[in-house]
């Protein structure tokens, strides 16, 4: 692979690299340009990075997401575009507001941008938040013995 001086330069190249896509992240933050578009029922809406009121409010119905390997596939677990259209309205716009526009929209739509959504939060934290959800699920569900 790399020895000596190109290993050298081989990894100030990648720190550079890194350093200069994290200062971009955070000036795009700052600028407010770090979004996703996405199109439901012929409608653009506009997802801003999800802060933890939205993750939860989205989370309170993702809660029946099944096991899968992907995160499309665990998405697509849910199976009806009513709650599937709550937890993206929460992603979008922090309620429930907007529900009954994006329900409109095709079952495929409302999971592609629900995922569009979600893909701004790391993978590990989606799946903390998943599972999380269901263990509270469970909890509030089952009586104590």
């Amino acid at each position: 692979m790399f020895s000596g001086w190109r290993w050298v330069i081989a990894h100030r190249f990648f720190n550079f690299d890194m350093e200069n896509n994290a200062s971009k992240i955070v000036n795009a933050a700052v600028l407010g340009k770090d979004f996703e578009t996405v199109f439901v029922n012929g409608k653009v809406y506009v997802i801003h990075p999800p802060t933890i009121h939205k993750i939860a409010g989205a989370g309170y119905y993702l809660s029946d997401l099944k096991d899968a390997v992907t995160v499309m596939d665990m998405l697509r677990s849910l199976k009806d575009v009513e709650i599937a259209s709550r937890a993206l309205s929460w992603l979008i716009q922090g309620d429930e507001s907007l529900f009954e526009d994006l329900s409109h929209g095709t079952f495929d739509e409302v999971i592609e941008a629900l995922a569009t959504g979600l893909s701004m939060i790391s993978a590990e934290n989606f799946y903390k938040l998943s599972v999380l959800a269901k263990n509270v699920a469970n909890l509030t569900a089952k009586q104590k013995q």
